[in-house]
């Protein structure tokens, strides 16, 4: 196994050398060009695909856009960006091409950035350290598709590209000297810190390990690892320059005032299963059997290689991606108000491993990677828009049940619990990755298709740049989830203060995975509610108020 990248030394190749080096790398560009187009497609067959945060994220883009103009729009909702200086890449991109563009581009242009981005940064960066275009870059982009990306993630999943991005300009950069070097990283903690604050970490660690060097000698003789650990510290110490800014001067961390950072840690059944599933975030999306042919499949090429010492390593990267793994296993759920934390991590973990390591296959296997290559990546492709289309029908039929709802109504999200034996049998593509419905925030297409209210549109204070107005604030909460119907006769939980007296605050009553529901949580009969539409995956009630 070869344990530092050696990037080829032109000079010494022969003329046919070089010049089938530059063929291979035609090629190889070529076909990452020919995927990032085909990921696309179930970015533009779809306007809403199953992923979970992604329809309360299009709403809020949507208003942003312009959206907020139109007059039951700006009785619910204002936009303050005082509120809100970090986690917003998406955000500021809405309302900057709101100016020119409408959500048909605007909504597929944010998803792609979050789709290829990180794909894109793995691939420059590995190219730089190990030069050369290569059929690793390419596999690279079947992790396009994950987890994390279909939980709605998107400017987490574009900081994480920027991440890399910005890493590579970083190493191409360096032989201007250092005051530009340390110039460019403090311009980037910034931007990234604005797009989101864990594409700030990413970034750090991608510094650190660069700086600590593509070899593992440090680890081995203390004088080493002492001058390696001077250069981490040297290298990310801008960095830290946007954040002291922010801190001092930016607006109020996410969650509540009262509450300390250490208070707001929680974690969601800690297990050692669980922080396995966990690790392997990034290679989820909504059916683990499938998911994990395409695991296996990495691991037994990683595997093969170092056992026949084909595999190229950049051992700061690799670092990285062993520290952050491990870290991984003891992150809480939420901080902050804020899901999802725990599956943060891995991501860098897995995108740091890819960029620091550089497999071979010599022989006759070489001239099939690329074929097989680009078949995995294609089909990873094909499979997720297979999903989409499918779930299609879910999205269709809330805005069937939806055209029943009038402009100005408040409409209550709730949802039919499925009976676990039942679970296997959920149509593919309504959990993702083993652990969120991927419909929970469908309810938020009331404000863009027939102009009502619904309690849980992404307003979090230092998160997004939008505020509910009153008297809408008495009966909205910054970020939620639907309830079971069971809980319709049940008091407000905490979660959902919004519920406290809601037959006389809301309109209508809008259940999703309706057609899922368990004999024994049924929907409850309640004499002022009366089914207006069931179709299917969604059901719509109407609430009937005492005349005045």
């Amino acid at each position: 196994m070869t344990m530092t990248p050696e990037t080829d030394d032109i000079g010494t190749r022969t003329a046919g050398e070089r010049k089938a080096a530059r063929a291979s790398d035609r090629r190889i560009v070529a076909l990452i060009i020919l995927v990032a187009l085909i990921s696309l497609i179930p970015i533009l067959s779809v306007r809403f695909p199953p992923m979970t945060d992604y329809a309360n994220h299009y709403v809020r883009l949507w208003l942003l856009a312009g959206g907020i103009e139109r007059p039951m729009m700006s009785q619910f909702y204002q936009i303050d960006w005082n509120v809100a200086w970090t986690n917003i890449a998406i955000d500021l991109l809405a309302f900057v091409l709101g100016k020119i563009a409408t959500m048909d581009f605007i909504a597929p242009f944010v998803l792609a950035l979050a789709l290829l981005l990180p794909p894109i940064g793995v691939t420059l960066l590995n190219r730089k350290l190990f030069g050369g275009f290569h059929w690793w870059q390419l596999l690279c982009f079947a992790l396009a598709w994950n987890a994390v990306l279909l939980f709605g993630f998107l400017s987490f999943s574009i900081s994480l590209g920027l991440a890399l991005v910005f890493a590579y300009l970083d190493e191409c950069l360096k032989p201007r000297g250092l005051a530009v070097v340390l110039a460019l990283r403090a311009i980037c903690a910034a931007i990234l810190l604005t797009a989101h604050p864990f594409g700030l970490l990413f970034y750090t660690a991608l510094l650190a390990a660069l700086a600590f060097g593509p070899s593992a000698a440090p680890l081995r003789q203390a004088k080493t690892f002492a001058a390696a650990t001077g250069r981490v510290m040297l290298a990310i110490i801008p960095v830290f320059l946007p954040l002291v800014v922010f801190l001092l001067f930016g607006p109020s961390l996410p969650g509540h005032a009262d509450m300390s950072l250490l208070d707001s840690m929680h974690w969601d059944n800690p297990s050692v299963i669980r922080s396995l599933k966990v690790l392997l975030m990034y290679f989820r999306t909504y059916d683990v059997r499938i998911d994990m042919i395409y695991l296996a499949l990495f691991i037994v090429l990683v595997r093969e290689t170092i056992r026949y010492r084909t595999m190229t390593v950049h051992w700061g990267l690799v670092l990285a991606a062993i520290v952050t793994g491990i870290l991984s296993m003891f992150m809480p759920t939420s901080v902050l108000s804020t899901g999802g934390m725990d599956v943060r991590l891995p991501c860098m973990m897995t995108l740091a491993a890819a960029a620091g390591l550089r497999p071979q296959v010599k022989g006759r296997l070489s001239s099939l990677a690329l074929p097989v290559v680009l078949i995995l990546v294609v089909s990873r492709t094909v499979y997720i828009e297979y999903v989409w289309l499918q779930r299609n029908a879910d999205i269709a039929a809330v805005e069937r049940a939806l055209q029943h709802v009038e402009p100005g109504s408040a409409v209550l999200p709730a949802h039919a619990q499925t009976a676990p034996e039942d679970l296997m049998n959920m149509p593919v593509g309504r959990i993702i990755g083993g652990m969120f419905p991927s419909y929970i925030h469908y309810p938020a297409l009331v404000s863009f298709e027939r102009d009502a209210f619904m309690p849980y549109l992404f307003t979090a204070t230092g998160k997004q740049p939008l505020r509910v107005r009153d008297p809408w604030s008495e009966i909205a909460v910054p970020e939620g989830i639907p309830i079971p119907t069971d809980m319709l006769n049940e008091p407000a939980p905490h979660y959902a203060p919004y519920m406290a007296d809601w037959k006389s605050r809301f309109d209508y009553v809008l259940v999703l995975n309706a057609d899922m529901a368990s004999p024994s949580h049924p929907m409850p009969v309640i004499d002022t509610v009366h089914l207006v539409a069931d179709e299917g995956f969604a059901s719509l009630y109407r609430i009937e108020h005492p005349s005045p």
